[in-house]
């Protein structure tokens, strides 16, 4: 694997806002081997330098912990000089690069052009599992991994998880690896094979589990979160006949165990103002599933509906695009192991014309709009200059036809010509108004 070669990193925020970095870690490989392994704590942006009590309890960063510490901005120059010009991986690069962009904004320092990939979604491609978080990826990989929530542990691990598929695929580059997709068996297989109907499962992942969930935006972080309900946190056991790695599940259990435990900010269906039916998304009703790196899925919804497009929440029969996030390349539905994924596949298959895309076609289409704005803006703006040369053009050949009448002089020197010609060179009125 002499050309699999890139920089795992992991990051671990204080609160409930990506950018509240509190702690990094970086892990690199090359030609297929593990190299230098470092992580640093720092104290977050200003602003976001807080900590909430669930993060503490997820990963043990307390304020106290990086009371001593360089703030983000001083400690990430050697986070970058680490990386070098070396892809990027983490496992859900979406909230990673989000972190890190944010954090990056919040303090007034160049945010680094990096190529990102996910070691989920990678795993979502190579592995049937009933769940993608990082302990389980690597215990299914047979990949040893104790101290979760450490940021240095969380990137070490996610880079033996590359270096693991791609030894078992055969990859000898990430972007090979990348390009891979193998067969796996559908999950709904295996709740028919236990007997269970795929309308009963569905019905069964549908239903709220009201002591886990909080209403409205509880503040929690979603990262440390879907970490902690992986694990019950530090320190948390697990009740005999329950599953170890998701708490209040009995063991065995075939219900979707990839169904967010913990509270969510709820989104809000934005109205949707686009007007432009020339631009490539209007009129359509898109749907989003996986994290995308560029934007939070509430700034995504409010994007489509400026563009003319409506927002869903669920894969339907209306449904006439699917944008997948979490690092996902290409437009095979199949390929990609979510319920909406799944379902965009099923009904394509039976003949609706759905069409996916990854973030880098989605953005694509969000920058084609802001290019139309640019050129309108500027078309419009030539044409109140040609307006304007031709007000003052006819502004002077009126007050000299004035002028060789002489029975408007007056009007010339206090008529306002002075005053009119000023308000037409303006654009704002005309001549003898």
């Amino acid at each position: 694997m002499a050309g699999l070669s890139f920089a795992a990193i992991d990051v671990e925020t204080a609160n409930s806002a990506r950018g509240s970095i509190c702690a990094v870690g970086v892990t690199v490989v090359r030609d297929g081997k593990r190299g230098e392994v470092e992580s640093w704590l720092c104290r977050p942006p200003v602003g976001l330098d807080f900590f909430n009590w669930h993060n503490i309890r997820v990963h043990g960063i307390s304020a106290a912990m990086v009371a001593d510490q360089p703030e983000f901005a001083q400690r990430w120059p050697e986070v970058v000089n680490l990386v070098g010009e070396l892809p990027v991986i983490a496992h859900n690069a979406g909230f990673d690069s989000g972190a890190i962009r944010e954090a990056c904004g919040r303090s007034g320092i160049p945010v680094p052009g990096w190529s990102y990939s996910c070691s989920l979604a990678l795993a979502r491609r190579h592995l049937a599992l009933d769940s993608y978080r990082l302990p389980q990826v690597a215990a299914a990989l047979g990949i040893e991994f104790t101290n979760h929530h450490d940021a240095a542990a969380d990137a070490a691990a996610a880079a033996d998880i590359v270096i693991a598929l791609a030894a078992r695929t055969g990859a000898d580059s990430l972007a090979a690896l990348e390009r891979m997709v193998v067969d796996r068996p559908l999950r709904v297989a295996a709740m028919e094979a236990a007997g269970r109907t795929t309308r009963d499962s569905a019905r069964r992942t549908r239903t709220a589990r009201p002591s886990e969930w909080s209403a409205g935006s509880s503040g929690w972080s979603a990262r440390s979160s879907d970490r902690s309900a992986s694990t019950g946190g530090p320190g948390s056991r697990s009740a005999p006949g329950m599953s170890a790695d998701q708490p209040g599940k009995a063991a065995g259990d075939p219900r979707d165990p990839r169904r967010s435990w913990y509270g969510r900010e709820e989104l809000v269906l934005p109205t949707v103002i686009g007007t432009d039916p020339s631009h490539p998304l209007y009129g359509e009703i898109i749907v989003f599933t996986g994290d995308l790196a560029a934007m939070t899925r509430q700034q995504a919804w409010d994007a489509i509906a400026a563009c003319g497009a409506t927002p869903a929440r669920n894969v339907t029969r209306r449904t006439t695009r699917l944008v997948i996030g979490d690092g996902f390349r290409g437009a095979d539905a199949a390929a990609f192991t979510t319920t909406k994924a799944r379902r965009v596949a099923e009904l394509r298959m039976r003949g609706q014309r759905i069409e996916v895309m990854d973030e880098a076609g989605f953005v694509a289409c969000l920058e084609a709009r802001r290019g139309a704005e640019r050129e309108t803006s500027t078309a419009e703006t030539a044409r109140d200059v040609v307006n304007a040369d031709t007000t003052r053009v006819g502004v002077s050949a009126e007050s000299a036809q004035n002028v060789v009448t002489g029975g408007t002089s007056r009007d010339v020197v206090t008529g306002g010509t002075g005053r009119d010609v000023a308000t037409a060179g303006t654009g704002c009125g005309s001549p003898h108004r």
